[in-house]
């Protein structure tokens, strides 16, 4: 095995080109998102719009679009704490529709996502996921 003389991996590193920038485009271009947040991001919104129906310039989530979106793409969020309840689901709704006319708008929408976040973010941890403090 060759014996290094100190200081190789700073001449070494001195010597290393840096990494070229990805050559592709982030937000505001036709080209897809490279970043894992961004990726993240495009697939909330994404999800969004498959449940939310297109009406005119609208797309809102109606109670039933966000009961069906979250069976459908959270039910590890859902089978905690006896959230697929619908009295659950009801305030739920109810806490993210901050205009009260009974659809939820996108950034409504996204009260919802964060606590979906904050709940993943807890398993992760293997935290209690329950809790008055965790809903």
């Amino acid at each position: 095995m060759p014996v290094l003389s100190p200081g190789w991996k700073q001449r070494k590193m001195a010597t290393t080109k840096p990494a070229a920038k990805p050559a592709v485009a982030h937000s505001g271009s036709d080209c897809l998102p490279v970043c894992t947040l961004e990726k993240a991001m495009k697939i909330i919104v994404d999800t969004y719009h498959h449940y939310a129906p297109r009406e005119d310039k609208d797309d809102d989530l109606s109670f039933k679009d966000m009961t069906e979106l979250l069976k459908c793409q959270a039910p590890t969020f859902l089978a905690a704490c006896n959230r697929s309840h619908p009295d659950y689901l009801e305030k739920l709704f109810k806490e993210a529709d901050v205009d009260e006319n009974k659809k939820l708008t996108f950034e409504e929408f996204t009260k919802i996502a964060a606590k979906l976040a904050d709940d993943a973010h807890r398993i992760s941890h293997g935290e209690d996921r329950c809790g008055p403090d965790k809903d």
